[in-house]
């Protein structure tokens, strides 16, 4: 008897269940925060456009909307398993074809106190040669900002994600959705430097929103679906225009509805749930316009089947911006992990470097944004004693013309780790082209590959795919 549709059927049950409580605790998060905005509101406020140095920032309407319409068709050079995760040997299944559509939906709204900005994006991808990876993906967003009073300022975040491994290829990052935004240089240094987006909300709703696992390294972990969801909270005081004060504590969940494999099998993933809580305390002080200064301590759990493990964090960091076009960001300190709960092996329990940087260069033609992170341990829950990644943009659109590029780039390292040791890249370049002001057309290539090994057998997997999508812009979200 042939287990495999019993298994199916399992698995969308339990998958069922999960998006069920996911959605109920995404719904009560989101009555919370619209019945804040709701008291916000003052009566009368119109919404309309920025002016913004040399960039005009159009405000979307406020109120719900449909913002695209898109529908695509993709080759697959070779797909992974259809369970996902490291096959011992890894080998990859042969190419097929695939087809699909989205769209983007949300409800926004800024007033002069107060901002509210809800995105729902469904898309479905169907396969010709493989029908039993079909499946409906989901991703929402929700971002709110209130200011309690002259010096107060209040901010909430939920995000959550349930997609496959196909599907997470062309994944925008939120740098990437960050530089696609309408922004002057004067907006992005106000926001990244000092978290100031009074001028661009659009853009502050994007880079403050409670972060997502964005890493080539998630379909490895969790399998071909994977759910994700985080939450985050925070509270400034503005001592004075200079000096001020941050706290914030949030949580995430992630994990893979895939399979019911145990943790290693000759074919699975290797399927492991983490959880994680955190909070964090920072004070910032801009020492010239051009100049901003920040201290933090950041302390976090994280539970997994294998390690339940307490991390603490504290930083020092600078930024600066140049000739109206650069943005240096740098920041260096020391973490060190408490386990609490260790199956595979022991931490060593002492200080740790960690620190990165990140550089953005902003013109008329071009935004290019790139970082770079090495943190204590890691949200995987695997026994990483420390974890690398970087990270890189560039979008080039001439103003007037109707064609734009972008491209890409995501890598990740897990270091010292007692089960895996891997590391994962993976990069994105498309074409675009505007057809009049309702319509686009974009081709587009990703590729990811993996490389490491798992409990002393060597892998190396790779993919590549090539997307052209058709996407149509409603009358209020016309391309400019």
């Amino acid at each position: 008897m042939d287990d495999k549709p019993r298994g199916r059927l399992l698995n969308r049950c339990a998958g069922a269940r999960l998006v069920a409580t996911s959605a109920g605790i995404l719904v009560f998060g989101w009555m919370g925060t619209a019945c804040l905005h709701a008291q916000a509101q003052a009566p009368g406020q119109v919404q309309g456009q920025v002016q913004n140095g040399d960039v005009t920032v159009p405000l979307p309407a406020p109120g719900f909307q449909v913002r695209t319409l898109s529908a695509y068709g993709v080759y697959y050079s070779s797909s992974l398993p259809t369970n996902g995760g490291i096959p011992q040997g890894g080998s990859n299944l042969p190419s097929d074809f695939g087809f699909g559509g989205s769209a983007e939906i949300d409800w926004t709204r800024f007033t002069d106190r107060s901002t509210f900005s809800l995105t729902y994006t469904p898309s479905y991808t169907g396969f010709v040669r493989y029908s039993s990876l079909d499946a409906l993906n989901h991703a929402l967003s929700l971002n709110t900002t209130r200011h309690l009073a002259p010096r107060w300022n209040f901010g909430f975040s939920v995000t959550g994600s349930l997609s496959t491994f196909e599907e997470s290829l062309f994944a925008p990052t939120t740098l990437a959705t960050a530089a696609s935004l309408p922004s002057s240089f004067q907006d992005l240094a106000a926001g990244l430097l000092q978290g100031q987006f009074a001028n661009n909300p659009l853009l502050g709703s994007v880079l403050t929103s409670a972060p997502l696992a964005q890493s080539p390294l998630n379909t490895l972990l969790y399998g071909e679906r994977m759910f994700s969801a985080s939450v985050q909270s925070s509270l400034s005081y503005s001592y004075s225009p200079r000096l001020s004060l941050n706290f914030a504590v949030g949580g995430s969940r992630t994990q893979h509805l895939s399979d019911d494999q145990p943790l290693t099998t000759t074919n699975g993933a290797l399927n492991l749930d983490a959880t994680s809580g955190r909070a964090s305390i920072g004070l910032s002080y801009s020492l010239s316009p051009l100049t901003q200064i920040s201290a933090s301590v950041a302390s976090s759990r994280t539970v997994s089947p294998l390690y339940d493990l307490y991390n603490t964090t504290s930083l020092l960091s600078i930024g600066r911006t140049f000739a109206h076009r650069w943005i240096l960001q740098a920041h260096g300190g020391a973490g060190v992990t408490n386990p609490v709960r260790e199956t595979l092996g022991p931490i060593p329990v002492k200080p740790y470097p960690s620190g990165g940087g990140a550089l953005t260069y902003k013109t008329t033609s071009n935004t290019f944004l790139v970082s770079y992170d090495r943190t204590v341990a890691s949200s995987y829950g695997l026994g990483a004693t420390t974890s690398s990644s970087a990270n890189a943009t560039w979008r080039f659109r001439m103003p007037g013309r109707s064609w734009w590029i972008d491209t890409s780039f995501g890598w990740q390292q897990l270091g010292e780790s007692t089960i895996l040791n891997t590391t994962g890249w993976r990069s994105t370049t498309g074409f675009n082209q505007a057809v009049g002001t309702h319509m686009a057309f974009r081709l587009e290539y990703a590729y990811l590959n993996y490389s490491g090994g798992l409990q002393g057998s060597p892998y190396n997997l790779s993919q590549s795919a090539v997307r052209f999508s058709v996407t149509w812009y409603p009358p209020a979200n016309a391309l400019r």
